[in-house]
């Protein structure tokens, strides 16, 4: 595999018809888009595991890129695109360091896993960075098969009380070292997933605590554009607990740290 070469010709593209924006950082490299999300479509250079988004599509919302996606793309890609959406401008061009290159491997690097390797979900997650923390990406894409389906049972006393859902799956999985000693937690994560009513689906994540007291806590949210986030809290026996509701629809859950801010 021959190291690629990136020189920092990124283009942005204003596409107002369609409410969308694209960056381009440019290469001759053959590439892969993969949609990672309803709104959300980015590309990688299929033979650099550890390379750059060349393409990043981004549905507008309230006349803007998502925060999130803003915080991928970094402070000085995100005000260009910010500035051509204000002034209703088609795009132009920035030139990137190689830092500014770097840093967006860093920041897409769970979203690149995604793409390159989709088949099989991996057992670990991807480490990236985020705004100065850390963050990756458990893909439960396979959840679709597990709720299809779901029927109300009953018990078969005489009260007809109806049992209580077993869960449709659950497995365990396992954040990146460095982010679950940031939070202070065991890396394995234990996620259940249920059926509710109206289509939606609940996501529950387990998680215990580890080493020493950490100066940062575990966030978990729905990869679903929602930009919601729930920190993890202990139960009564101590284990650290996030209850996520999504629509029936899978998508991945995202993880991060956060850090504790002084008062």
């Amino acid at each position: 595999m021959g190291v690629i070469t990136w020189d920092g010709h990124l283009r942005i593209d204003h596409l107002p018809d369609r409410g969308t924006v694209a960056v381009t950082l440019l290469t001759a490299e053959p590439t892969l888009e993969v949609q990672l999300r309803s709104g959300l479509v980015a590309g990688f250079v299929t033979s650099d595991p550890d390379g750059p988004p060349t393409f990043v599509s981004v549905a507008l919302r309230d006349n803007g890129i998502p925060d999130d996606v803003a915080e991928l793309l970094g402070p000085r890609v995100a005000a260009a695109v910010a500035d051509a959406i204000a002034a209703g401008d088609p795009g132009g061009w920035l030139e990137l360091d190689l830092g500014e290159v770097d840093g967006l491997a860093e920041a897409w690097a769970p979203y690149r896993a995604v793409a390159l390797d989709p088949a099989v979900p991996a057992p670990r997650g991807t480490l990236g960075a985020w705004a100065g923390e850390l963050w990756t990406r458990l893909d439960l894409a396979g959840w679709a098969d597990a709720l299809r389906g779901p029927e109300l049972r009953f018990r078969s006393g005489e009260s007809g009380e109806r049992e209580p859902d077993p869960p449709a799956a659950q497995e365990i999985w396992r954040l990146p070292d460095e982010l679950a000693a940031a939070v202070g937690v065991a890396p394995e994560v234990t996620w259940t997933i249920r059926p509710l009513a109206g289509g939606a689906v609940e996501i529950d994540l387990a998680v215990r605590p580890a080493g020493a007291a950490a100066n940062a806590v575990l966030q978990a949210g729905p990869d679903d554009g929602s930009q919601h986030w729930e920190t993890f809290e202990p139960d009564p026996s101590g284990v650290l607990r996030a209850r996520l509701v999504a629509a029936g629809d899978p998508v991945g859950v995202r993880f991060r740290s956060e850090s504790r801010r002084p008062a």
